[in-house]
């Protein structure tokens, strides 16, 4: 079934006036026996809590739902792409991803949220350290959806184990003018939609905050650190630590190592292509690739960093039609039809 299909589908039920709209807290910790520094992609388990909504509260859920879906089913200008660690960032794109792609995440959809969570939430203290993201689950007798946005506990007012002369939450009361302490706890909630989920399926709005939700940040810590572990075991780059060093503080760094280790071109590194690295980094830059007197490619620096990261994942890209030369971190690669 199409995108368009599934999310008109999604609409429909939303509009179905028997419809029900129910509200989960996802919670993230890590598994049992497994330490936070450990390099493994699949080190947390997920939790669903239900909570009940008011008329009110429900009513604005629904409204920015409705926008949502309205804005993509009306715009003959949206595309459906696959999922991409980096894509071409142009307007109106829904990227598509796999259920089955999201690890552990995929539990807490299929076998908590979907069939509904025995977790009650008492207190937003249950949830409020852990907290992780919300989900909306949307039923009726023709199925149902989910939609899920990004949550962190700095959303949350508790006043747990705080007295008023730690800690206040305030509000303003108009009738009076006044500024007023409000020892009830809160939690506060935008506009803003991450993804839906229809039919195995997710749908992305916002990449950034789909790709926390599901622990996709964690997928590309670990495939970047094994391009750069692969790198160095060649032998041939020196100053590897310079990558490491920016690796810490670059989420561009570490999505385009990512999407190296899917492309594979790493393992292609060897003499000849650091040659070929050398002429492309000429022709396009201007500037002589950095060598040791042994023949070894010199990274001293950011700068070199970043050409490097270019070079290897085939940033300088020719048009086959057109014959013209690009410059892009995006692309995937296309088979060839005989």
């Amino acid at each position: 079934m199409i995108a368009n299909e599934k999310l008109s589908r999604a609409r429909a039920i939303l509009k179905d006036k028997s419809s029900s709209l129910n509200l989960y807290f996802i919670t993230r910790e890590l598994k049992v026996g497994i330490a936070r520094s450990a390099k493994v992609v699949d080190k947390y388990c997920f939790k669903a809590w239900g909570s009940d909504v008011s008329p009110e509260l429900e009513e604005f859920f629904v409204k920015n739902l409705e926008r949502q879906l309205d804005k993509v089913l009306e715009s003959e200008s949206y595309e459906l792409e696959p999922y991409d660690v980096i894509s071409d960032d142009l307007p109106n794109r829904l990227y598509a991803y796999a259920l089955n792609n999201a690890l552990s995440f995929s539990d807490v959809v299929t076998n908590q949220i979907i069939p509904g969570p025995n977790n009650p939430i008492k207190s937003l203290a249950d949830v409020k350290n852990n907290l992780w993201a919300y989900c909306l689950k949307m039923t009726s007798s023709e199925g149902c959806f989910l939609i899920f946005r990004k949550l962190s506990k700095g959303k949350v007012v508790t006043d747990q184990n705080q007295t008023i002369k730690e800690k206040v939450s305030s509000y303003f009361d108009s009738t009076t003018a006044e500024l007023k302490a409000s020892l009830q706890e809160s939690i506060t909630f935008d506009d803003k939609l991450d993804c839906l989920f229809a039919e195995e399926e997710f749908f992305v709005f916002r990449k950034s905050g789909f790709e926390n939700i599901v622990g996709l940040e964690e997928e590309f810590n670990e495939a970047a650190n094994d391009v750069v572990d692969i790198v160095k075991a060649t032998d041939l780059v020196e100053g590897i630590e310079h990558i490491e060093a920016l690796l810490k503080e670059s989420k561009s760094l570490l999505k385009t190592l990512s999407n190296i280790a899917k492309k594979g071109h790493h393992h292609k590194l060897n003499a000849e292509e650091i040659g070929k690295m050398r002429d492309v980094l000429h022709k396009f830059e201007g500037k002589a690739l950095k060598t040791t007197s042994e023949g070894k490619l010199l990274l001293e620096d950011k700068i070199d960093v970043g050409y490097f990261i270019k070079l290897l994942n085939d940033y300088y890209k020719q048009g086959m039609v057109s014959g013209d030369f690009y410059g892009t971190n995006s692309g995937r690669l296309l088979p060839i039809s005989n």
